[in-house]
Protein backbone atom coordinates (compact mmCIF):
# COMPACT_ATOMS: atom_id res chain seq x y z
CA UNK A 1 0.00 0.00 0.00
CA UNK A 2 1.87 3.13 -1.23
CA UNK A 3 0.98 6.37 0.66
CA UNK A 4 -0.40 8.54 -1.70
CA UNK A 5 1.83 12.05 -1.31
CA UNK A 6 -0.26 14.56 -2.54
CA UNK A 7 -3.19 13.57 0.11
CA UNK A 8 -3.66 15.51 3.54
CA UNK A 9 -3.35 12.59 5.24
CA UNK A 10 -1.18 9.71 5.85
CA UNK A 11 -4.00 7.40 7.63
CA UNK A 12 -7.43 6.32 6.76
CA UNK A 13 -9.58 4.75 9.47
CA UNK A 14 -12.47 2.47 8.72
CA UNK A 15 -15.19 1.31 10.75
CA UNK A 16 -16.78 -1.92 9.46
CA UNK A 17 -20.20 -2.47 9.98
CA UNK A 18 -22.81 -0.19 7.61
CA UNK A 19 -19.24 1.14 6.63
CA UNK A 20 -17.20 -1.38 4.85
CA UNK A 21 -19.90 -4.13 4.95
CA UNK A 22 -23.66 -4.25 4.69
CA UNK A 23 -23.98 -6.35 8.63
CA UNK A 24 -26.20 -3.89 10.21
CA UNK A 25 -29.28 -4.91 8.74
CA UNK A 26 -28.22 -8.89 8.71
CA UNK A 27 -27.38 -8.11 12.99
CA UNK A 28 -30.48 -6.41 13.14
CA UNK A 29 -32.63 -9.49 12.15
CA UNK A 30 -30.30 -11.81 14.29
CA UNK A 31 -31.41 -9.65 17.00
CA UNK A 32 -35.17 -9.81 16.28
CA UNK A 33 -35.14 -13.42 16.03
CA UNK A 34 -33.36 -14.25 19.08
CA UNK A 35 -34.80 -12.30 21.63
CA UNK A 36 -38.03 -13.94 20.52
CA UNK A 37 -37.24 -17.06 22.32
CA UNK A 38 -37.24 -15.05 25.66
CA UNK A 39 -40.48 -13.22 25.12
CA UNK A 40 -38.90 -10.36 24.01
CA UNK A 41 -40.77 -8.66 21.25
CA UNK A 42 -38.13 -6.36 19.05
CA UNK A 43 -38.62 -5.68 15.40
CA UNK A 44 -35.14 -5.87 12.85
CA UNK A 45 -36.05 -2.02 12.39
CA UNK A 46 -36.35 -1.72 15.91
CA UNK A 47 -33.23 -3.12 16.30
CA UNK A 48 -31.13 -1.47 13.82
CA UNK A 49 -32.27 1.72 15.25
CA UNK A 50 -31.47 1.42 18.75
CA UNK A 51 -28.39 -0.08 18.21
CA UNK A 52 -26.62 0.96 15.57
CA UNK A 53 -22.69 1.65 16.66
CA UNK A 54 -23.53 0.18 20.27
CA UNK A 55 -21.82 -1.17 22.24
CA UNK A 56 -22.79 -4.80 23.09
CA UNK A 57 -23.15 -4.28 26.44
CA UNK A 58 -25.27 -1.34 26.04
CA UNK A 59 -27.33 -3.69 23.81
CA UNK A 60 -27.86 -6.51 26.25
CA UNK A 61 -28.47 -3.69 28.71
CA UNK A 62 -31.79 -2.71 26.92
CA UNK A 63 -33.02 -6.15 26.11
CA UNK A 64 -32.48 -6.68 29.87
CA UNK A 65 -34.88 -4.28 30.34
CA UNK A 66 -37.25 -5.14 27.95
CA UNK A 67 -36.76 -8.94 29.01
CA UNK A 68 -37.75 -7.71 33.25
CA UNK A 69 -35.06 -10.31 34.22
CA UNK A 70 -31.41 -10.62 34.15
CA UNK A 71 -30.55 -12.40 30.91
CA UNK A 72 -28.45 -15.93 31.18
CA UNK A 73 -24.95 -16.29 31.08
CA UNK A 74 -24.55 -18.06 27.58
CA UNK A 75 -27.62 -15.62 26.07
CA UNK A 76 -24.42 -13.41 24.29
CA UNK A 77 -22.18 -16.52 22.94
CA UNK A 78 -25.84 -18.46 21.21
CA UNK A 79 -26.83 -14.68 19.76
CA UNK A 80 -23.36 -14.55 18.21
CA UNK A 81 -23.75 -17.87 16.97
CA UNK A 82 -26.79 -16.51 15.16
CA UNK A 83 -25.44 -13.93 13.79
CA UNK A 84 -22.32 -15.61 12.56
CA UNK A 85 -24.70 -18.19 10.65
CA UNK A 86 -26.54 -15.29 9.20
CA UNK A 87 -23.42 -13.17 8.56
CA UNK A 88 -21.86 -16.14 6.36
CA UNK A 89 -24.91 -17.01 4.79
CA UNK A 90 -26.04 -13.29 3.60
CA UNK A 91 -23.36 -10.81 3.75
CA UNK A 92 -22.26 -8.55 1.31
CA UNK A 93 -19.74 -5.41 1.09
CA UNK A 94 -20.90 -1.95 1.04
CA UNK A 95 -21.78 -0.42 -2.55
CA UNK A 96 -18.08 0.11 -3.42
CA UNK A 97 -16.23 -0.71 -0.90
CA UNK A 98 -13.95 -3.57 -2.30
CA UNK A 99 -13.32 -1.73 -5.52
CA UNK A 100 -12.21 1.32 -3.09
CA UNK A 101 -9.87 -0.62 -0.97
CA UNK A 102 -8.20 -1.94 -4.06
CA UNK A 103 -7.42 1.53 -5.41
CA UNK A 104 -7.19 3.50 -2.65
CA UNK A 105 -3.41 4.92 -2.24
CA UNK A 106 -3.56 6.22 1.55
CA UNK A 107 -3.33 3.59 3.98
CA UNK A 108 -5.87 2.49 5.88
CA UNK A 109 -6.83 0.64 8.70
CA UNK A 110 -9.94 -0.67 10.37
CA UNK A 111 -11.16 0.04 14.19
CA UNK A 112 -14.79 -1.52 14.97
CA UNK A 113 -16.46 -2.04 18.15
CA UNK A 114 -17.12 -5.24 17.42
CA UNK A 115 -14.83 -8.53 18.07
CA UNK A 116 -12.02 -9.12 16.01
CA UNK A 117 -13.79 -12.98 15.36
CA UNK A 118 -16.85 -11.26 13.75
CA UNK A 119 -14.40 -8.23 12.18
CA UNK A 120 -12.39 -10.98 10.48
CA UNK A 121 -15.73 -13.01 9.68
CA UNK A 122 -17.18 -10.00 7.82
CA UNK A 123 -13.91 -9.13 5.59
CA UNK A 124 -13.41 -12.51 4.35
CA UNK A 125 -17.02 -12.94 3.18
CA UNK A 126 -17.19 -9.81 1.47
CA UNK A 127 -13.08 -10.46 -0.01
CA UNK A 128 -11.39 -7.71 1.91
CA UNK A 129 -9.55 -9.53 4.49
CA UNK A 130 -6.26 -9.47 2.80
CA UNK A 131 -6.24 -5.63 2.09
CA UNK A 132 -6.79 -5.23 6.24
CA UNK A 133 -3.41 -7.90 6.89
CA UNK A 134 -1.92 -6.52 10.20
CA UNK A 135 -4.20 -3.75 10.29
CA UNK A 136 -7.20 -4.31 12.24
CA UNK A 137 -8.15 -3.25 15.61
CA UNK A 138 -10.96 -4.15 17.88
CA UNK A 139 -12.80 -2.02 20.73
CA UNK A 140 -12.31 -5.31 22.79
CA UNK A 141 -9.09 -5.04 22.52
CA UNK A 142 -8.53 -1.83 24.94
CA UNK A 143 -11.59 -2.26 26.31
CA UNK A 144 -13.03 1.10 25.37
CA UNK A 145 -15.72 1.51 22.67
CA UNK A 146 -16.69 4.16 20.77
CA UNK A 147 -17.82 7.33 21.00
CA UNK A 148 -15.18 7.17 23.52
CA UNK A 149 -11.99 7.78 21.54
CA UNK A 150 -9.25 5.44 22.43
CA UNK A 151 -9.66 3.04 20.18
CA UNK A 152 -9.06 5.41 17.12
CA UNK A 153 -6.14 7.06 19.13
CA UNK A 154 -4.57 3.62 19.77
CA UNK A 155 -4.75 2.42 16.22
CA UNK A 156 -3.45 5.65 14.93
CA UNK A 157 -0.40 5.55 17.60
CA UNK A 158 0.00 2.07 16.67
CA UNK A 159 0.85 3.08 13.17
CA UNK A 160 2.84 5.85 14.07
CA UNK A 161 0.01 8.72 12.81
CA UNK A 162 -0.43 11.11 14.54
CA UNK A 163 -4.00 12.48 14.63
CA UNK A 164 -4.12 15.44 12.81
CA UNK A 165 -3.21 13.50 10.41
CA UNK A 166 -5.87 11.10 10.25
CA UNK A 167 -8.89 10.50 8.39
CA UNK A 168 -12.20 8.64 9.81
CA UNK A 169 -14.55 7.15 7.50
CA UNK A 170 -18.13 6.05 10.07
CA UNK A 171 -21.56 5.74 9.64
CA UNK A 172 -23.25 5.36 12.92
CA UNK A 173 -23.06 8.76 15.47
CA UNK A 174 -20.97 6.92 18.13
CA UNK A 175 -18.03 6.47 15.62
CA UNK A 176 -18.66 10.07 14.22
CA UNK A 177 -18.41 11.33 17.98
CA UNK A 178 -15.55 8.76 18.29
CA UNK A 179 -13.42 10.45 15.47
CA UNK A 180 -14.06 14.25 16.33
CA UNK A 181 -13.03 13.31 20.31
CA UNK A 182 -9.66 11.74 18.74
CA UNK A 183 -8.87 15.19 16.46
CA UNK A 184 -9.52 13.67 13.49
CA UNK A 185 -10.98 14.33 10.47
CA UNK A 186 -14.49 12.45 10.22
CA UNK A 187 -16.14 11.96 6.77
CA UNK A 188 -19.54 10.49 7.72
CA UNK A 189 -20.78 7.66 4.75
CA UNK A 190 -24.54 9.05 4.93
CA UNK A 191 -26.55 7.57 2.17
CA UNK A 192 -30.50 8.98 1.28
CA UNK A 193 -32.21 6.42 3.15
CA UNK A 194 -29.93 7.17 6.53
CA UNK A 195 -29.21 10.96 7.47
CA UNK A 196 -28.37 11.58 10.50
CA UNK A 197 -28.26 15.33 12.47
CA UNK A 198 -24.49 15.59 12.64
CA UNK A 199 -22.24 17.60 14.64
CA UNK A 200 -20.44 20.98 13.09
CA UNK A 201 -17.37 20.23 11.28
CA UNK A 202 -18.06 16.32 9.92
CA UNK A 203 -17.77 16.30 6.02
CA UNK A 204 -20.61 14.19 4.42
CA UNK A 205 -19.91 11.52 1.77
CA UNK A 206 -23.31 9.57 0.03
CA UNK A 207 -21.30 6.81 -1.19
CA UNK A 208 -17.66 5.37 -0.62
CA UNK A 209 -16.78 6.06 -4.56
CA UNK A 210 -16.56 9.32 -3.30
CA UNK A 211 -13.42 9.21 -0.49
CA UNK A 212 -10.15 8.64 -2.59
CA UNK A 213 -11.19 12.40 -4.14
CA UNK A 214 -12.37 13.78 -0.95
CA UNK A 215 -9.20 12.70 0.37
CA UNK A 216 -6.94 15.38 -1.29
CA UNK A 217 -7.07 19.17 -0.77
CA UNK A 218 -8.53 21.56 -3.28
CA UNK A 219 -6.03 23.03 -5.79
Amino acid sequence: MKKDARSEFDLVLFDCDGTLVDSEVVVADAWSQYVERYGVTLTAQEALQQFRGTSMKLCLARIEELHGAPLPAVFEQELRGVMTEMLSERLQPINGALEMVQALSVPFCLASNAPRAKIELCLKVTGMLSYFAGRIFSAYDVQKWKPDPTLFLHAAASLGVPSHRCAVVEDSLPGIQAGLAAGMTVFALQPEDHILDLPEGVHVIRELAELPGRLHPVA
